[in-house]
C-alpha cells in the first residue's frame, strides 16, 4: 500500500493526535491536474490558502513527541484518498442521477431540478455523517504522523 505524504505545522496537540496547518497552494501547485480542479478555485474564492487536519500517532512519531509549530511529515494512505474522493463526488452525482430519473416522466425541467436537489441533498448527507463522526469519514483511515521534518525538506517539499 503506498502513501500519500505532506508537510504541515503543529498548531493544537491532544493526547492522541495533533492539529497540523497545511499550506494547500504547495499541494495544488505540484498537482497534474490544477488546472482542470476545482479545489484551487474553492479555496482562493474562501480566501483559505492554509487547511487543518487531524494526525493520529503514527509508528515512528507520537503526538507527545511534537510540540507546537514543528514542522511534521504527515502521512494518508492512497486508497483512502481515491475511495474518499469517490465516494465525496460519487454518492451526490448518484444521488442526483437517481432523483433525475425517477423525475424524468415529468420532463426536462422535472428532471432537471431533481438532478440538483438531489445532488445538493447528497452533499447534506455526506457533510451531516461527517460532523457526526467528528470530522473523519467512518471507515477510512485518518492522517497519521510520519516523522519530524527538518528546515530544508519543508523548503523542498514547498518548491517541489
Amino acid at each position: 500500500m503506498g502513501w500519500l505524504l505532506e508537510t504541515g505545522r503543529v498548531v493544537a496537540i491532544e493526547s492522541d493526535a495533533v492539529w497540523i496547518e497545511a499550506d494547500r497552494s504547495s499541494a495544488c501547485g505540484r498537482c497534474a491536474a490544477r488546472a482542470g480542479c476545482g479545489q484551487g478555485a474553492l479555496s482562493g474564492l474562501l480566501g483559505g490558502s492554509k487547511g487543518r487536519v487531524r494526525a493520529l500517532s503514527g509508528d515512528d512519531l507520537s503526538a507527545v513527541q511534537c510540540d507546537l509549530g514543528d514542522q511534521v511529515w504527515i502521512r494518508v494512505p492512497e486508497a483512502t484518498l481515491l475511495s474518499g474522493t469517490a465516494l465525496l463526488y460519487g454518492f451526490p452525482l448518484t444521488l442526483g442521477t437517481i432523483s433525475s430519473v425517477i423525475a424524468s416522466p415529468g420532463g426536462d425541467m422535472w428532471a432537471a431540478t431533481a438532478f440538483s436537489l438531489g445532488t445538493v441533498s447528497g452533499f447534506a448527507i455526506l457533510h451531516r455523517v461527517i460532523a457526526r463522526f467528528g470530522g473523519a469519514m467512518p471507515g477510512f483511515a485518518e492522517p497519521q504522523l510520519a516523522r519530524k521534518a527538518h528546515d530544508a525538506e519543508v523548503q523542498v517539499a514547498a518548491v517541489g
